[in-house]
């Protein structure tokens, strides 16, 4: 669901005055198959890719650092029921799912930096990230009971007996902008919606144009409350618009391209 707002809503937020900032390439990593999922790891650093090879669409598994660095490169996994549903501690976490269910028992823990470092537990059901673990269920029990398992200790307890915090994504989407278009935005070739993001002093904007070649391209915008400050292209060639045209994370953006195997992030 999109959530619409105004510039009004955030003047109280931003100073009008000429921020300090730029808009530089953070990273672009292209991968051997496309883009399956992707999970952040916020509090240290990491991204963690899914792929999936299309001949026979066993996943490969990628974690790559804020600054582009790889960590891990196209690590097989050879039963195509595993998905990636999370990252933290530094662990890869992968449930598995069924053809005639999206629950089925199994959970796998990777280690990200030493991969042959697994533990896997094939009675208990993934049933959501919390902080720095996962809350399961035993395969026998349908409803009810849930339990929690440590992504340091590798263990597993009873919820009721520890303090459980909900899972803390440091995952910010920009929100649809529903007020007057500023001045210096009216000449851009916008097609469609607006998105805008707050800073510490200054606004992000990000929208569709079309090129000559009628394909979309995504452009970014710093300003402050009445004064551009920077623009870019940051992805073109697009047949079709993404359901999210970005992710945040900090002062820094991620985006998919057109090909569906490059990922790009742009400091802002």
């Amino acid at each position: 669901m999109y959530i619409k707002t105004s510039l009004s809503k955030f003047v109280p937020l931003v100073e009008n005055h000429m921020a300090n900032q730029t808009i530089s390439k953070a990273f672009n990593t292209l991968f051997t198959y496309p883009i399956w999922r992707i999970e952040i790891d916020g509090e240290n650093q990491l991204i963690a890719v899914e792929t999936r090879n299309p001949e026979d669409t066993l996943p490969y598994l990628n974690v790559i650092t804020f600054d582009g660095n790889s960590i891990l490169q196209d690590f097989k996994i050879t039963v195509k029921e595993w998905v990636l549903a999370g990252i933290q501690c530094s662990k890869l976490i992968l449930k598995k799912i069924s053809s005639n269910s999206p629950i089925e028992a199994g959970i796998l823990v990777i280690d990200c930096y030493s991969p042959k470092k697994q533990e896997i537990w094939s009675n208990y059901v993934f049933m959501g990230l919390v902080n720095y673990g996962v809350l399961v269920r035993p395969k026998m029990i349908e409803q009810g009971l849930q339990m929690f398992l440590d992504l340091n200790s590798l263990s597993i307890s009873n919820e009721k007996e520890i303090h459980i915090k909900p899972y803390e994504s440091k995952i910010v989407y920009p929100v649809i902008y529903n007020g007057e278009v500023p001045l210096f935005l009216k000449d851009f070739p916008i097609e469609g919606e607006i998105w805008i993001n707050a800073m510490d002093d200054y606004f992000i904007w990000a929208f569709y144009e079309k090129n000559k070649n009628d394909l979309y391209q995504i452009r970014i915008i710093q300003s402050t409350r009445n004064e551009l400050i920077n623009s870019l292209i940051a992805v073109s060639e697009l047949p079709l618009k993404f359901f999210n045209i970005y992710f945040l994370i900090d002062k820094q953006i991620f985006l998919l391209t057109d090909n569906k195997q490059e990922f790009v992030s742009y400091l802002v």
